[in-house]
């Protein structure tokens, strides 16, 4: 009886044990796998946060923002399984891309919007000017060093209100082989040739260049060439570098507090690249068969509020399970795509970008579609992306509420004499609210984060070096504690029933004798 007796304790015991096992560990193909990927800076940002956030889940998603370039070569160089770039595989810099990437093949996935801003830091007076307006033809000029000073006529011209100090422009640009890069001057070729081609020629490039990731730097015009986002963007931020500009992605800018010029649109309006006026422009946005965009709609868009340096980034998928790609890697993939697609396009905003618009969201899934061992896209209903939900697109959830100004129209930090202007209206746009190389995670915390990046670029490539994010423990999850006690117990009742029982029987067999 004694026997019966423990063994049932120890079936009862060994079925908790399991139960408890299987609350603790339920351990999936995805979750047991890392994937890797590399590229562009414009989109780390937001690729960061998205792999903290997923990382919740299990997931291991690592990347490692070297340049839209580098991540390319990345690829067809089967370091990576994954890129994110600007732009897609070309013939620039001298290597052809294409035919290098057909022993892997792949899809265009459109991943995150956003503007290309152009951050700067002028002060007039000691003020720091926050709504300064550029047309299309005055923002070439400046980049193509026909326009050198911050005095300038053409300046003046889109700035009636400010009085602009006679001070050299410090014009700042990518050393490295950059999508940035690339879609600037895409704008530029498209939107002002006439700047553009006599840019070109200077440059040694002939009449009638071609849009480039590499930005051309004629020795004359002593431009100031950085690598890297951060780059570009701290050499703009620096205390002691008054009347520098460059061109980023907004986040970078909003990081850092700086303001960035209004562009023009085709209505006549000067926008800024809040994530709504992102959104507008790239409704105009058009697909090729091959899923590369096409941004003539996007740079023409008559919405008077569209920003029209508007694009957006594409993660290049495998298409096959040619190294080092398997389906398992496949199926956790498109767990991440499917998260940043819908839920985590709601972050966006805060993190300087713009959700995806719904014509995007579907070319997303068409491409996750054709990764091996990829899930089942979610359906638009049910996708959480603020463009599909809610009134975002009429403006009803855009936070940042001074999008656009009418030609003569501004606010500032400063006075037209270039006084203080201490209004409430006086911090203009542009302006960030959170700290230096931050990331706020779904809890709403703020994390630290290292958005240098490393490697090379171009061509010259060594390694892709992919480095997880450590991401702080989920608030409401089950604390660890719990199970540890809930185990102690079950062990308990392994150990202790038996002993307990054969100490009875031994007493009362002492007791009858």
């Amino acid at each position: 009886m004694t026997k019966m007796r423990v063994g049932k304790f120890r079936i009862l015991a060994a079925t908790g044990l399991i139960g408890l096992s299987s609350i603790v560990s339920v351990p999936t193909a995805s979750a047991a796998v890392t994937v890797d990927g590399a590229g562009s800076t414009w989109s780390q940002i937001a690729v960061d946060q998205w792999r903290a956030d997923v990382a919740r889940q299990g997931l291991t998603i690592n990347y490692q923002g070297v340049g839209s370039t580098s991540g390319r070569v990345y690829y067809y160089q089967s370091q990576v399984d994954f890129a994110v770039s600007e732009i897609p595989f070309n013939n620039d810099g001298g290597v052809n891309e294409i035919s290098e990437a057909a022993r892997r093949p792949y899809a265009y996935l459109p991943i995150v919007a956003g503007g290309t801003a152009f951050m700067y830091n002028l002060k007039i007076n000691g003020s720091q000017v926050r709504n300064l307006q550029l047309s299309p033809a005055t923002l070439a000029k400046i980049f193509t060093g026909a326009v050198r000073s911050w005095n300038d006529a053409s300046i003046k011209a889109d700035n009636p209100s400010l009085a602009l100090p006679n001070l050299p422009i410090k014009v700042v640009i990518r050393s490295d082989g950059s999508g940035t890069s690339a879609q600037f001057t895409a704008y530029m070729k498209s939107q002002t040739p006439t700047e553009w081609n006599t840019f070109c020629g200077l440059a040694g490039l002939g009449s009638n260049c071609v849009a480039t990731s590499l930005y051309p730097n004629p020795g004359s015009l002593n431009f100031a060439a950085q690598q890297y986002s951060d780059g570009v963007a701290n050499f703009v931020g620096a205390p002691y570098n008054d009347g520098a500009i460059t061109y980023v992605e907004y986040g970078y800018a909003k990081e850092r507090g700086f303001p960035v010029a209004s562009i023009k649109n085709k209505a006549g309006n000067y926008a800024q690249p809040t994530a709504r006026s992102v959104a507008l422009a790239l409704t105009g946005a058009t697909l090729n068969p091959d899923g590369t965009q096409v941004l003539t709609g996007v740079y023409n868009n008559s919405n008077a509020d569209a920003y029209p340096v508007s694009s957006y980034s594409y993660m290049i998928v495998p298409t096959t399970t040619a190294a080092p790609f398997s389906e398992e890697k496949g199926e956790a993939l498109s767990k991440f795509i499917a998260y940043f697609v819908c839920a985590g396009q709601q972050k966006a905003e805060q993190l300087g970008y713009s959700p995806l618009p719904k014509n995007l969201v579907q070319a997303a899934f068409t491409a996750m579609a054709k990764i091996p061992g990829a899930a089942p896209a979610p359906s638009l209903s049910s996708c959480s992306n603020p463009t599909l939900t809610g009134d975002f697109m009429s403006g009803g959830e855009d936070d940042e509420t001074t999008d656009t100004t009418t030609p003569g129209e501004t606010t500032s930090s400063t006075n037209p004499d270039g006084t203080p202007n201490t209004t409430p209206d006086g911090s203009g746009g542009g302006n960030g609210d959170t700290t230096p190389n931050t990331i706020i995670d779904s809890e709403g915390n703020v994390i630290e984060i290292d958005t240098s990046g490393s490697g090379s670029s171009g061509g010259q490539v060594s390694s892709a070096i992919a480095a997880p994010i450590e991401v702080p423990p989920r608030e409401h999850s089950t604390p660890v504690i719990i199970y540890m006690l809930v185990l102690l117990c079950l062990i308990a009742i392994v150990v202790l029933p038996p002993r307990l029982i054969e100490r009875l029987a031994a007493n009362k067999a002492a007791n009858v004798k």
